[in-house]
């Protein structure tokens, strides 16, 4: 078995381990005692398998206690010396205790995730997943942000249903892959001029028809022209010098291709982004992409965005809002 798939196995396993609570006594397994984990607030960073598992796993098994998760992105390369397996979907359950401050619902919940997981010597070093809190918190009658900017649905996976990469891809697709997402990145999106999106030239690396898909606050744009008006829109009005910056990890395998960075996008908040009123100041945000190429273009794209950690970089905290948004929630029927 090669290294590549010795990786891919290891964080598949680590994931179905986790899955209903099964593997808490043998999180050790999978991750390295001293692991870095980097999370999404109100959990940013967790030192050591025995932290990651106490503050995170076994909270939200207790919280979830048949909680599956079921990607439907799943690839790993090497970025920058390091091997990353990384993917994106659903993580489903029954939400039937209070988990970071949120109210159970005591229905069956569905939560965006995405993760990267650092490999070296057969164990998981490093850690990198962002969970779309805002959207769990909807589910149970509290909204945290203001309405989506986009369309407002449950986010699918691949249309062509082929996403989970668990077999050895082919590497000139993989490069190819790769090439087209940095080319779409510093030769088209870090290419605005703060005047018009048209000066990004993005046509020349997406399908007419392209599909993205953002977390709650933002929600999805089908095409073009929603994605300029919806998604992008708002955020270079914010902050119209944004920048993609400091990738941690960028990988391709086959016509896939993820990044994540802490932070992978920088800018100045200059104008008002959902109702964060300006700061004058640097931010930076926490983002996972991960796209699906086809052809010479690029046509469907997954992002996971810590918005509450977003939030407090323009010095607004979404969570000191929970309490008083409990109190106004009107309770659900079992």
């Amino acid at each position: 078995m090669s290294e590549t798939q010795a990786n891919k196995q290891l964080v598949w396993r680590y994931w179905q381990a986790m899955e209903r609570g099964q593997g808490l006594a043998s999180v050790g397994d999978f991750l390295h005692a001293d692991v870095a984990w980097h999370g999404f607030q109100p959990l940013r960073h967790l030192h050591g398998a025995r932290e990651v598992g106490a503050r995170f796993w076994e909270p939200l098994a207790q919280a979830m206690p048949d909680l599956i998760r079921r990607p439907y992105v799943f690839l790993c390369g090497k970025s920058e010396g390091g091997d990353w397996v990384c993917g994106t979907g659903e993580m489903i359950g029954t939400f039937v205790r209070d988990w970071l401050g949120i109210p159970a619902s005591r229905t069956s919940v569905r939560m965006r995730f995405g993760e990267f997981c650092k490999i070296q010597d057969g164990r998981i070093v490093e850690v990198r997943i962002i969970l779309d809190l805002p959207a769990l918190m909807r589910q149970t009658g509290i909204d945290l942000v203001p309405p989506n900017h986009g369309r407002d649905i449950w986010v699918p996976g691949p249309a062509t249903g082929d996403g989970v990469l668990l077999a050895e891809q082919d590497p000139a697709a993989s490069e190819k892959s790769l090439r087209l997402v940095e080319e779409m990145i510093f030769g088209g999106l870090n290419k605005y001029d703060q005047k018009s999106q048209d000066s990004q030239g993005l046509e020349r690396f997406w399908h007419p028809t392209m599909v993205w898909h953002g977390p709650a606050g933002v929600g999805s744009a089908y095409g073009m022209d929603e994605f300029k008006k919806n998604a992008q829109g708002p955020i270079v009005r914010a902050f119209p010098d944004r920048k993609g910056v400091g990738h941690k990890a960028r990988v391709a395998e086959g016509f896939y291709a993820a990044s994540t960075g802490w932070p992978s996008l920088g800018g100045t908040h200059v104008n008002a982004y959902m109702d964060w009123p300006p700061t004058g100041e640097r931010i930076g945000w926490n983002i996972m992409d991960f796209w699906r190429r086809d052809g010479d273009r690029l046509l469907e794209n997954w992002v996971m965005i810590d918005l509450i950690g977003a939030a407090l970089e323009s010095k607004v905290d979404l969570l000191a809002r929970l309490p008083e948004l409990r109190a106004k929630r009107q309770e659900l029927v079992p």
